[in-house]
């Protein structure tokens, strides 16, 4: 590599080498320069796809493991550089009413700027028309791909009612919808709390009838009627 590298990417790299403890540093560079070319850019950075990530490394001896790849693409991806750190869950008692359960797929602290193949975490979200709080953070934990991962994927979100996230492939929409969570896609990351709002505007006006169904039957099951 021959051509300097802005210090952003570079401080994006060196983060994403110790998300992948399996590559040296200096073999990093070499592979993003045979995939992306010089000069080593943030925006270039930026537009790396998980298939690229993973095509990336495809050949190398020791290859990362899934978990490890959703790191270092969201190292990548994000907005902001930053400790990738997840949010505290605080002691709160349930909310009343006719509420939403909304997982948020997650890399940043309370932010949904993750993707359902390749976030860090899901974050767990009861959401009624005064307000809404956290109640659950569900780290990635799965290193498999295809089924395995769509199986534990779903599993993390299976006590929701709506799934918001970044990107979803249109099979795994699928198994998600059928699962009775309803997948819906954000144009782009940004606060948790902004989602939200807009949400407890839809649960304190008139929600479609289907997602009135499930508020209604979460209610009796709250006040310990049979649905």
């Amino acid at each position: 590599m021959t051509a300097p590298v802005s210090e952003t990417a570079a401080l994006r790299i060196a983060l994403a080498a110790k998300a992948l403890p399996q590559i040296p540093l200096s073999q990093l560079l070499s592979l993003l320069v045979d995939t992306l070319g010089e000069p080593l850019t943030e925006k270039k950075l930026r537009q790396l796809s998980p298939k690229q990530l993973r095509e990336i490394f495809s050949a190398q001896p020791e290859q990362p493991d899934r978990v490890n790849l959703a790191q270092a693409f969201a190292i990548f991806n994000s907005n902001e550089v930053d400790t990738m750190e997840a949010p505290e869950v605080l002691p709160s008692a349930p909310l009343s009413g006719k509420k939403l359960r909304v997982a948020m797929t997650s890399n940043n602290g309370e932010r949904l700027d993750g993707h359902f193949g390749s976030c860090l975490r899901v974050l767990v979200y009861e959401v009624n028309a005064e307000k809404h709080q956290l109640v659950d953070v569900r780290p990635v934990t799965c290193s498999e791909s295809g089924e395995k991962r769509s199986e534990f994927m779903l599993s993390l979100i299976s006590d929701c009612h709506i799934l918001s996230t970044l990107s979803i492939g249109g099979p795994a929409a699928a198994k998600v919808t059928r699962a009775n969570v309803h997948p819906i896609k954000q144009a782009q990351p940004g606060a948790c709390s902004d989602v939200l709002e807009r949400m407890q505007q839809v649960v304190g006006g008139k929600p479609a009838p289907w997602l009135q169904r499930l508020m209604e039957s979460t209610e009796r099951a709250v006040e310990g009627v049979p649905c």
